[in-house]
């Protein structure tokens, strides 16, 4: 184990979720994360003074879903929450719940070894979290956003009276969400409003890197058709057989806003990074929309530009919006 992954797991305590002895911590994992980050953050927690419990469950197959009830009890139960997971539980019941009930949340999902040392985890988190104050800021005002690139989507969406949420790293006050490696605002755009195409992205969750054509056509909000290749019929076999809100489109907007970010194809990192955006489907409650769904899937566009309200404020994956932040 890389002795550096100590600083992280230190990070993880006292900067993000900013823990005093003798709270109580839930670390959350599954069976196919590694032992060693489980066993790491436990014994900081534990060095730092807090009572500490690790609970693990079967993986879910995707983001959304919800994990077994005990799990949930747990996290309610929890000043602070440490999720390390295969995959997001930021739009569950259960995580919503334990927010409501007072935790601090820092999702470390997907995270492995390498990533502890390298990347996003090592960002300076006050720069990240100027920047990610200024695009809140920008989201939350505009009324109308446009994502096109060069492979040729053009997605137009309402965003009029959406509050835009950011997570830059920090979690600690009751309520309060983030994880590592972090930096992005996200808003969810006003449910029936989106119109136009998604042409080749770089990355879907849960399908991964896109190689082969890939079209999605958006209509009143509504995924109508995926048209392509190998990962464009793996995202209509998700649709097929996941609830009717999974077809909800977009269920987020969002910008990334960490410098330190790579372009890797772990959609943990890469949406994070300066100069992309992402753009979802599913559910939307976390980001104070209103739909349910057991599915959130992220899909992450490179060279984007985004217009709000008409005005650039990143173009061709240059953040615009940064200048003099950074």
């Amino acid at each position: 184990m890389n002795p550096k992954m100590a600083i992280t797991a230190r990070r993880v305590f006292e900067q993000v979720l900013a823990v005093r002895p003798g709270e109580r911590v839930v670390i959350v994992t599954d069976f196919e994360r590694p032992r060693t980050i489980t066993d790491l953050l436990a014994a900081t927690g534990t060095l730092l003074g807090c009572d500490v419990v690790v609970v693990a469950m079967n993986a879910r197959e995707m983001g959304g879903e919800e994990p077994p009830p005990a799990v949930a009890a747990a996290m309610r139960e929890a000043d602070a929450v440490i999720v390390q997971t295969s995959h997001s539980m930021t739009h569950t019941n259960a995580e919503r719940e334990a927010l409501r009930a007072g935790a601090r949340v820092c999702n470390v999902r997907e995270v492995d070894e390498e990533m502890m040392v390298r990347g996003g985890m090592t960002a300076d988190y006050e720069v990240v979290d100027r920047i990610t104050r200024r695009a809140v800021e920008l989201l939350t005002a505009a009324r109308t956003a446009r994502i096109t690139t060069p492979e040729g989507t053009d997605l137009r969406m309402d965003l009029d009276g959406r509050p835009a949420f950011g997570l830059s790293g920090f979690a600690r006050e009751p309520g309060q969400f983030s994880g590592l490696p972090d930096g992005e605002a996200a808003i969810a755009p006003v449910e029936g409003t989106t119109e136009g195409v998604l042409v080749n992205p770089y990355l879907i969750e849960k399908v991964g890197p896109v190689r082969e054509p890939f079209r999605l056509e958006v209509e009143d909000g509504r995924i109508v058709r995926v048209e392509g290749g190998v990962e464009a019929q793996t995202l209509r076999e998700i649709l097929e057989r996941k609830d009717p809100g999974a077809r909800n489109f977009a269920a987020e907007l969002a910008l990334g806003t960490n410098p330190a970010c790579r372009t890797i194809p772990k959609s943990r990192e890469v949406k994070k990074r300066l100069g992309q955006a992402h753009v979802a489907l599913g559910d939307n409650l976390s980001l104070a929309g209103t739909v349910e769904s057991s599915v959130h899937l992220d899909i992450i566009l490179l060279r984007p530009t985004v217009a709000l309200d008409g005005e650039v404020v990143l173009q061709d994956g240059e953040p615009l919006f940064a200048r003099g932040l950074v």
